[in-house]
């Protein structure tokens, strides 16, 4: 069965997420330090990019943060009912945008900074992914991913294994979604090869590899 997003779990993820960014401002832990490590000054005034942005908790996190602009795409329209409805509650729905799309797939304008935060592993194949984000990034690229090497990416691996039985075991709910551990050496080796160079690299959360890229001069 091939994944619905339309009908699996993605949209009462993004709800759960809307709830606790209401509460906390910022959803999530690694949302919050994905932001600590792109840092302020390299959004400030700057056009931001998030794919799979879910309920754009990141996307107007980044606005919070001195960015200009911010563009989210998610694959679940209810996720991006969530984005849009907590933009105008933060009075900055006219300094964002948000439309269902594949983020590997939909044509994609340049934007200084591009983030995907928790979303590589939700691809069985990032080829695709990787490329037209990349090609979308003018100055900053940015990713959270879990871990593939090492005692994390054991665990990692063993985590991905536990989900994916229970959503196979929930298959009426997940309608054949799983979760993917990739190669980050590889991915390193793409975004180096779009050139992009390491600004901050580093375990977050220990189920969290973290990896900020600007683009070298």
């Amino acid at each position: 069965m091939e994944p619905d997003p339309d009908r699996c779990c993605f949209d009462e993820w993004a709800a759960g997420n809307a709830k606790r960014a209401r509460r906390r401002g910022i959803a999530d832990g690694i949302t919050r330090d994905l932001l600590k490590a792109v840092g302020r000054p390299r959004l400030a005034d700057r056009t931001v990019l998030d794919l799979g942005c879910g309920t754009g908790d990141l996307a107007l996190g980044a606005i919070g943060w001195g960015a200009a602009r911010a563009t989210g795409v998610d694959l679940g329209a209810g996720a991006i009912d969530q984005a849009r409805a907590l933009a105008r509650e933060r009075g900055v729905a006219d300094r964002s945008t948000f439309s269902v799309g594949d983020g590997a797939k939909v044509p994609l304008e340049p934007h200084d900074v591009v983030l995907l935060n928790r979303v590589l592993c939700c691809y069985p194949d990032v080829d695709a992914l990787l490329r037209n984000s990349l090609s979308a990034a003018t100055s900053i690229y940015a990713f959270t991913a879990p871990p593939s090497a090492g005692i994390a990416g054991t665990f990692a691996r063993a985590e991905t294994r536990l989900s994916n039985a229970w959503f196979r075991m929930r298959r009426k709910k997940f309608r054949g979604f799983r979760a993917y551990v990739h190669d980050l050496e590889a991915v390193d080796r793409r975004v180096r090869e779009a050139g992009f160079s390491p600004v901050v690299e580093g375990r977050r959360r220990f189920v969290w590899h973290l990896a900020v890229y600007e683009r070298s001069t």
